[in-house]
């Protein structure tokens, strides 16, 4: 009875584990077939769609799950053989559409499977993945993995008689641009969703966060509107005139759509860029525009291309944000650096200048730090610099800097006269000599020096002044050490 009873949370785990791996599945395969019903609305030409929004979905599935996607896969290109059948009305055996449907899935995966393969490889074997990295290596990738589905698949379909090998020069072109746009289009929304279940798969995304954004929506969907609405004028105006120049406006709508680029969240331009085509494809299927159906496959493609490169713009703003935030707080203690100090405190001095407020400068050096590096370890003497920065910058208030010249020596700039700076000075020292050595029953101690900054003042004639108020107190202490009061006569 034990026995069983041990056995069972096991056999939970596992039927659960079978569970959601059957659900997964059926969910891809459901996906796969909605896609594809989707593709054949919109179809101009037999077996040429405006795009292929399926080829997204697979190349997709298999860069996150890898060849556990392909019995899904090959389900799914089953059902669409058959399909497909029923559509043009083609009569053929159940055997001859098993074998057309194998000879198709086959195909479409493993076209798409030695793409996703290839590009994990890569992604992998670089130290660092950045957007500028991530778009060519995904583009080049998508364009000839496109270009392979296009061209086996379109052999199976000859060799199993479901094509006649009359129809290739026709259909081949067609067929690779569909592929094309319906992987460069929505793979990359595909994988944005799928990174909120595989968060492993953020690591290849070169930096960008696919995570839904914060911000407030209505600003997005104006601007999406806006660029649907212009979409929808250009279709239109296609369809009324039939020339043969209206369709090419659809390269202009480049700009609105780069405008949400820049502005936007990753998955808020990837949701517009997958909206953009699938609005599209429908007007062109709803219009009838079939003899400028190639210039809107090829507007996607494009417009989505320079959408991905403008991915770069917001990820290299924020990397330079980080890299500027890095270089201007010191890396031990969290305070500014020597330059950022100067560079913010020049302005605070101007800004003191034109309101004729007072600013004073207090150079901090903490006292025998050399000798709890000797005693204690540089260890110890790190967390010792950092423990004196949290007392100073528990009582700072939002207008004073504090930053670290170098070494045990720090910036502060304050507010107010000299007056109350040597006061402020003097319960910094205070709180200060409160403190312990860390691990030890050792007190803190610091000297300070302070000087006034005057309207005519350089931050360095005031950094001098307070370097040598410094040096004084500092040889008065020692002086103080070295000669004691005498005691006082009993």
């Amino acid at each position: 009875m034990r026995l069983f009873s041990n056995a069972m949370p096991g056999r939970r785990r596992l039927g659960s584990g079978i569970a959601r791996h059957g659900l997964r599945h059926l969910l891809l395969v459901l996906a796969w077939i909605a896609l594809w019903c989707l593709s054949a609305l919109m179809e101009y030409a037999p077996h040429a769609s405006l795009w292929f929004p399926p080829a997204g979905l697979s190349f997709a599935a298999l860069l996150v799950l890898g060849w556990r996607a392909l019995p899904s896969l090959i389900v799914s290109c089953l059902l669409a053989t058959f399909w497909v059948d029923q559509l043009y009305a083609m009569h053929q055996s159940p055997h001859e559409l098993l074998k057309a449907g194998l000879a198709f899935g086959l195909a479409h995966c493993s076209a798409y499977g030695v793409g996703a393969w290839a590009l994990r490889s890569a992604l992998r074997r670089r130290a660092e993945i950045t957007t500028l990295t991530l778009v060519p290596l995904f583009l080049m990738t998508a364009c000839l993995s496109a270009l392979s589905a296009t061209l086996i698949g379109i052999l199976s379909l000859e060799m199993t008689g479901l094509l006649a090998w009359t129809e290739l020069s026709a259909i081949w072109l067609p067929w690779w641009i569909g592929d094309m746009a319906g992987v460069i289009v929505l793979a990359p929304l595909f994988l944005a969703v799928l990174s909120w279940r595989y968060t492993a798969l953020s690591a290849w995304l070169g930096g960008l966060d696919f995570q839904l954004p914060h911000r407030p929506s209505a600003t997005f969907i104006g601007k999406l509107a806006l660029c649907l609405i212009l979409l929808s004028g250009v279709t239109l105006a296609d369809a009324y005139t039939r020339g043969p120049d209206v369709a090419f406006a659809v390269f202009f709508l480049i700009i609105p759509l780069m405008w949400i680029v820049y502005t936007e969240s990753a998955f808020r331009s990837a949701l517009s860029l997958a909206l953009f085509a699938l609005t599209t494809a429908l007007w062109v299927a709803g219009l009838s525009l079939v003899e400028q159906s190639m210039t809107y496959q090829f507007a996607l493609c494009v417009i989505a291309t320079s959408g991905y490169f403008g991915f770069a713009v917001p990820a290299l703003a924020a990397r330079n944000r980080q890299l500027s935030e890095l270089a201007a707080r010191d890396p031990l203690t969290g305070v500014l650096t020597r330059r950022a100090f100067f560079d913010s405190a020049e302005q605070v001095h101007a800004e003191a200048r034109r309101r004729a407020s007072p600013l004073a400068l207090l150079v901090l050096d903490m006292d025998d730090f050399k000798r709890i590096n000797d005693s204690y370890g540089h260890d110890v003497g790190d967390q010792t610099l950092i423990l004196l920065c949290h007392a100073v910058l528990g009582r700072m208030t939002p207008q004073h800097l504090f930053g670290r010249f170098g070494g045990d020596e720090f910036l502060l700039l304050m507010d107010s006269d000299l007056d109350a700076a040597h006061m402020a000075g003097a319960r910094l020292q205070h709180q200060i000599g409160s403190l312990r050595v860390p691990g030890t029953q050792q007190p803190l101690s610091a000297t300070i020096g302070i000087a006034e900054l005057g309207p005519e003042d350089t931050l360095t004639q005031a950094f001098r002044r307070a370097d040598l108020a410094l040096l004084q107190a500092k040889r008065s202490r020692r002086r103080q050490v070295d000669n004691p009061p005498a005691a006082a006569n009993g």
